[in-house]
């Protein structure tokens, strides 16, 4: 699962801007796919507990993943002077213009 399905998904995650609602699916993603390993059909009504004690996990750890990847690139947005970085801070040298702002 981690070499084929983790390794495509996760191209680009340290950019992503996750809210509780794309959470919810990564997690249910996550699920369906221990369950499509294990065979368990949801006509089963197995709990996500239990199917996570079938796989030998404690919780689903994809978004641990996601969150750990971001922090790392946050981290590396910090110490490198960049584009990224000066869009991050907030920080960008020089003045505006006199006058009015035109309109485009």
């Amino acid at each position: 699962m981690k070499c084929f399905v983790w390794s495509p998904f996760l191209y680009a995650s340290e950019t992503w801007a996750l809210n509780k609602n794309t959470e919810k699916r990564i997690e249910a993603m996550e699920m369906w796919i221990y369950r499509r390993m294990q065979r368990i059909s949801w006509k089963e009504k197995v709990t996500n507990k239990k199917v996570l004690e079938s796989v030998g996990l404690q919780r689903p750890e994809f978004l641990l993943t996601i969150q750990r990847r971001k922090m790392k690139y946050y981290g590396h947005l910090r110490r490198h002077d960049s584009i990224q970085k000066r869009i991050l801070e907030g920080k960008i040298d020089g003045r505006r213009c006199r006058g009015r702002r035109r309109q485009t």
